[in-house]
């Protein structure tokens, strides 16, 4: 029964660790170490992917930051007008300039999460074989 319990223990490990060996990746992914496109604000993006661990044998890689969604899925290109002001208004170098709307391209999915999941599956799959392999 001993032998069970270790074995249970080893697994349930392997998979906690996984966990953190894909967060791993996909913060590679975000800082541009891989095939994906670099996302803007990196440091703040990529240091804010946590991993939880609280219940056995399942790991959930996840961020709580809220336009991740846009760089893992992509928007559509849109229009934007004003809402409170009559026109819009930004600056480029030293070029100020106005709208009183008009059409805004997409931002390109970059698919962090789902390219670095693809990419580590048969590394993690492995990794928890090994880890059952060496309980015996």
């Amino acid at each position: 029964e001993k032998r069970i319990d270790e074995k249970i223990q080893a697994l349930n490990e392997g998979v906690h660790k996984a966990g953190y060996i894909l967060k791993d990746e996909i913060v590679q992914s975000i800082h541009g170490n891989r095939a994906e496109p670099t996302s803007v604000d990196l440091g703040f993006y990529g240091s804010n992917i946590k991993v939880d661990v609280s219940k056995p044998f399942q790991s959930i890689v996840y961020t709580n930051v809220k336009w991740a969604k846009f760089l893992e899925h992509g928007t559509s290109p849109q229009f934007i007008s004003p809402v409170t002001k009559k026109a819009l208004r930004w600056k480029v170098k030293n070029e100020v300039f106005f709208s009183k709307g008009h059409m805004v391209s997409c931002i390109k999915a970059r698919h962090h999460f789902g390219n670095s999941s693809i990419r580590m599956k048969p590394i993690i799959i492995q990794y928890i074989e090994d880890k059952m392999k060496a309980i015996g």
